[in-house]
Parts: structure tokens; C-alpha cells; sequence
């Protein structure tokens, strides 16, 4: 790991994430039905430049000049199965690929959940979110290259407490390699 930790721009308890909806003012269509996020993970400037100036010997003008670290960042598309809208022209009518989606997990014709995914779930109410690409998290193969998380189960509770365990280490191993 320490080749790895030795690579990090920063410790990564410092990362943030910060969450982006844009919403025009002018109403659009399938405005109630479909919203999209953007999730950016980053270390902000100013926070970076503080714990520099704590564990670093950078003078001033190197602290200033320190920018914004992004790490990554990922899209979701919310889609309200209970709108005023039909779900999957919704869908249909943002990219190709969320369309693909709704192809697999919805009745096309009316909207509803197709019986399979509905059985795969453990509570098949709620909204739809769809991600642009699948965490360790526990996400499972459905149908047609499409993978689905229920997040009623606790398999994936699980998973995301290993996942923060493995943070957790990951920052003290940075620590310990750049703060003897």
C-alpha cells in the first residue's frame, strides 16, 4: 500500500463531497419527474492550505497558490416513479443510456416496475435513482448489463461499513507515511 499512499495529493480525510443540482428557472419538460445530480469529490483549497500550513514548512505564497484537488465525481439521475409524469418517457427523453435502463427495470407501456426487478426488490416503492456507473457497494447483475443495489437490504449496509473501515485506513496510512 505505502507505493499507493505515496501517491495521494493529500489525505484523503480531507476529501468533501459536494453534491450539484442545477434547475432552470424556466420550467421544462418532465421538470417533476426526472432531476440530475452531479456528486464531485474534492479537497477544497482552503483546506488543504491549512493543513499544509500545519504540517508543512511552505511559505505564504506557496499556501496561496494551492488550488481545489479533485479526486472524481459521478451523475445520478433521480426519476420519480409517483410523478405527474410517465417514468420512462422521462428517462427516454435525457440520454440513451438512462433510456436503456428504463428498457430493463419498467414496464415501458405503463410505467410501472417490470415484474422481475419488482420481485428483486425487497421493498419496490420509491423512487428510481440511476447512477453512471456501479460502486463496490453491493451492487448485483440484473438483466441486460443493468446492475441494481436495494438499499432495503442489509448486505449492503455491510458493505458500505468495510468500505468506510477501509477509508478509515487508508487515512491513517497516509498519515503515518507523511506525518512520522
Amino acid at each position: 500500500m505505502a507505493p499507493q499512499i505515496a501517491q495521494l495529493p493529500a489525505d484523503p480525510s480531507l476529501i468533501s463531497l459536494v453534491y450539484h443540482h442545477e434547475h432552470p428557472v424556466q420550467a421544462y419538460e418532465f421538470e417533476n419527474t426526472l432531476e440530475v445530480w452531479t456528486v464531485s469529490a474534492r479537497i477544497d483549497a482552503d483546506v488543504l492550505a491549512e493543513d499544509l500550513a500545519a504540517y508543512s514548512d511552505l511559505d505564504q505564497e506557496s499556501l496561496d497558490a494551492v488550488q481545489d484537488v479533485t479526486v472524481g465525481s459521478m451523475s445520478f439521475v433521480r426519476v420519480r416513479m409517483f410523478g405527474p409524469d410517465h417514468p420512462f418517457e422521462a428517462m427516454d427523453s435525457y440520454t440513451g443510456d438512462v433510456s436503456r435502463i428504463g428498457e430493463v427495470v419498467l414496464d415501458v407501456a405503463d410505467g410501472r416496475w417490470e415484474p422481475a426487478f419488482e420481485a428483486a426488490l425487497a421493498h419496490p416503492v420509491g423512487d428510481l435513482l440511476v447512477m453512471d456507473r456501479r460502486e463496490r457497494i453491493g451492487f448485483e447483475p440484473f438483466r441486460a448489463g443493468v446492475h441494481i443495489l436495494d438499499c432495503h437490504r442489509q448486505r449492503p449496509q455491510d458493505l458500505l461499513a468495510a468500505r468506510q473501515e477501509e477509508f478509515n485506513a487508508l487515512c491513517r496510512a497516509w498519515r503515518e507515511h507523511h506525518r512520522p
